[in-house]
């Protein structure tokens, strides 16, 4: 009971009202942000750090990867897919998603696949198009994914 907390996240636009939660007569502690296994459990915050930490895993590998000449295109969209995309969703099965999230993950998404394949802004190459050259899905759809996974996995679970 010392260990457990409570974190409450209202909707969006929603007035915030701390939970009162007691188990017996124990009262929870309400708390706004904890870490657990390395993510910080609120959607802002995690977010925008999985954010920071995708974008410098990609940057570390910019000359060395996206770069190279002698690489083909699939073999980076694999590195991309392996490296990048785990530090980017990590734990993302418990976020609370809104559509400006959905909008920075996606901008990001799109941004890296569109370095990876040289595609520049004045190309007038799609967004649809860039996933499907890269044979890649919307990050909308890997998020909504991994979500329903975990969901499935929690819904199949004993009640102890």
């Amino acid at each position: 009971m010392k260990k457990t907390e409570v974190l409450h996240q209202p909707a969006l636009r929603e007035e915030y009202n701390s939970p009162h939660i007691t188990i017996g007569e124990t009262g929870l502690k309400t708390v706004h942000t904890f870490t657990y296994l390395g993510c910080t459990i609120t959607s802002d915050k995690e977010i925008d750090n999985r954010l920071a930490k995708a974008n410098s895993s990609f940057g570390r590998l910019y000359n060395r990867v996206w770069r190279d000449k002698h690489l083909r295109k699939d073999t980076k969209i694999c590195v991309y897919r392996v490296v990048v995309l785990p530090t980017l969703l990590y734990g993302s099965e418990t976020w609370v998603t809104y559509c400006h999230h959905i909008r920075l993950l996606k901008r990001f998404h799109q941004r890296c696949l569109a370095t990876i394949l040289n595609v520049l802004w004045y190309d007038y190459v799609t967004n649809v198009e860039v996933i499907q050259r890269a044979r890649t899905t919307s990050i909308e759809a890997m998020l909504l994914k991994s979500q329903l996974r975990w969901a499935g996995h929690v819904s199949r679970m004993e009640d102890h």
